[in-house]
């Protein structure tokens, strides 16, 4: 099922964060999770509401088009190697939480994609390669038969489920993926043992992964390592096992790899 609320959007706002919160209040549960996914990282999602002000209205149309253009061409692409259904779609204004999202939204697995934060990114020809990242989420959730989003409250398993994701995209659209800039492969591939002592060093010392996969971190100088690595793993993994064996592997089973791989 497609949920589309930008129509009400476009309806409720003035440009002040009261007509958002006008707006959001029409999906309950889409609000709910909004302030979920900053309260699990002990944040204030109040303090986030001028994020609203930083865009113009055809800054999320343009980011609105954009979707509605790709979407159906990456979901006949992705049935072509998989079978997907009883999902939901998602596509609203929040307060970037991200530019896509797989979550369990109205009982269902869902991809959720806001519209602000695919603005802020600047991601308008670059939706293909993201709509098909998300996919290859809600392909492993549904492979797996298991919230995706729970296995990733550990995270030591971001290298798993974001590589099998990244996997996914490199299977569909191939390189370049839609995060990358020039040169940003060819400096992970003459770097990937830095990375892999770097992951293996914050394993052990217990300290955050996020600057290896958030979208406002930069490590070594560059963003998105983690997503690199984490496909490199999924491609070590594909000696062995086949990708939908891949999916459905155990916990324990998957960390012993993923420390095995690093090492």
């Amino acid at each position: 099922m497609l949920l589309d609320t930008f129509s009400s959007f476009l309806k409720h706002w003035d440009g002040s964060t009261s007509s958002w919160i006008e707006y959001i209040k029409q999906y309950p549960e889409l609000f709910e999770k909004i302030r979920w996914d900053y309260e699990r990282y002990k944040m204030n999602w109040q303090e986030f509401l001028g994020l609203l002000l930083k865009r113009n209205v055809d800054e999320l149309k343009l980011a609105y088009r954009a979707l509605l253009n790709s979407l159906p061409k990456v979901e006949r692409k992705i049935r072509e190697y998989f079978e997907v259904k009883d999902y939901n779609i998602v596509i609203y204004v929040g307060l970037e939480n991200g530019a896509g999202w797989v979550t369990e939204f109205m009982e269902k697995p869902s991809i959720l994609f806001g519209l602000e934060a695919i603005a802020e990114l600047n991601w308008y020809d670059k939706l293909e390669g993201l709509i098909v990242h998300e996919f290859g989420h809600l392909v492993h959730w549904l492979l797996r038969g298991e919230d995706i989003e729970k296995l990733e409250d550990e995270q030591i398993f971001w290298l798993y489920t974001e590589g099998f994701a990244q996997r996914i995209e490199d299977l569909i659209i191939e390189r370049p993926w839609h995060f990358e800039e020039d040169g940003w492969f060819e400096w992970c591939e003459e770097n990937e043992a830095l990375l892999k002592r770097e992951f293996l060093r914050r394993i052990k010392e217990k300290e955050p992964l996020n600057p290896f996969f958030g979208s406002w971190y930069v490590l070594f100088g560059k963003q998105f390592l983690g997503y690199y690595l984490g496909y490199k793993f999924i491609r070590w993994l594909e000696r062995e096992y086949p990708l939908e064996e891949i999916a459905k592997l155990e916990k324990e089973e998957i960390k012993s790899k993923i420390l095995e791989f690093l090492r």
